[in-house]
């Protein structure tokens, strides 16, 4: 595992493997997910799962090119889960995942402690962004688009379940 991250004080940028990256806090994330949803009219869920699918699967096609070219799916699918894990987003096992989708599932999540650790349970899951995490290292590693990819949690450690579970299928309409 090669992940290179680089912090310039002189222009306050962090960059990992080259590309400018933020990351927030879990009052920024939790904040932000609670706001959103408050709107109807808005698919705040959509919104988080699309932005992160977009962002993850222009970066790790990226990573592949210049780390990892010519390694196998499997090799591709580990290298994510670690580097979910160096971002410090918790553990997530991406090995039951094949082109046409699969089950993943993550034992920690940073989304479900700062969610618990500002307001407690609550009977929906939280991992938007880990859904479009998955969503965009599947279209990265099969060289599809993001939006290829749906990608619904199961079941949460929010909620009180045991993990996070993630369903994901591959769309052939394009939608």
């Amino acid at each position: 595992m090669t992940f290179t991250t680089k912090f310039d004080p002189a222009h306050n940028i962090m960059t990992l493997n080259g590309v400018p990256v933020s990351l927030h806090c879990h009052h920024y994330n939790c904040g932000l997910l609670q706001v959103i949803e408050k709107f109807p009219r808005i698919d705040a869920h959509n919104i988080l799962i699309r932005t992160a699918a977009e962002e993850f699967c222009q970066n790790f096609k990226s990573y592949l090119a210049d780390q990892l070219r010519g390694c196998t799916k499997a090799d591709a699918l580990r290298q994510a889960a670690d580097l979910y894990r160096v971002m410090g987003f918790g553990r997530i096992d991406l090995s039951q995942l094949k082109e046409e989708g699969g089950t993943a599932v993550a034992d920690s999540s940073y989304f479900v402690v700062g969610w618990l650790a500002k307001y407690g349970r609550r009977p929906n899951p939280v991992c938007f962004v880990t859904c479009g995490f998955i969503a965009g290292i599947l279209a990265a590693v099969f060289n599809a688009l993001p939006e290829t990819y749906e990608v619904k949690e199961t079941d949460c450690l929010v909620t009180g379940g045991e993990c996070c579970t993630f369903s994901v299928r591959r769309r052939h309409d394009g939608h």
